[in-house]
């Protein structure tokens, strides 16, 4: 998964990276998911036409909803339509589970995955604005910005 984040549009993801290296964004990403109570088995990949590896799809529940928890694509892969397919194939699982309801985000500056998620009929039902303090006020707060969850 690491390779997945080098380009990401993510800004949490970004930042990470920017602060820590990827490892450790990685790290961070696998600690959230890992923490999703639902099962390993809904995690999916996806291939290209040569059998390359070319992104995964992390379909959950988190400890209140069905979520798409992760949708990540290969650099070398982008813009050939795995984000689609892959949320395709997550939402199914989630539907297959019972799921009438799925949240997902994404950031509004990833205007790909954004138009993925319009193209995939999820409706834009909320807007989301995460303020933090910066510099001598997050240092004073021991503050390492976390995920709150999906």
């Amino acid at each position: 998964m690491g390779r997945i984040l080098i380009g990401s549009l993510d800004f949490h993801q970004r930042q990470a990276i920017e602060r820590e290296g990827v490892e450790a964004a990685l790290a961070d990403d696998l600690e959230f998911l890992a923490w999703l109570p639902s099962p390993r088995d809904w995690w999916r990949l996806a291939r290209d036409d040569a059998g390359d590896l070319a992104g995964i799809v992390i379909p959950a529940r988190n400890h209140a909803s069905p979520i798409i928890a992760y949708v990540g694509v290969l650099p070398e892969a982008r813009g050939h339509g795995f984000a689609y397919d892959l949320l395709a194939e997550g939402t199914h699982i989630l539907v297959e589970q019972g799921a009438e309801i799925i949240t997902a985000d994404t950031d509004v500056t990833n205007t790909p995955m954004a138009a993925t998620f319009t193209r995939a009929g999820y409706p834009v039902a909320q807007r989301r604005l995460i303020l933090r303090p910066t510099g001598d006020e997050q240092r004073q707060r021991g503050g390492q910005h976390r995920r709150a969850g999906a």
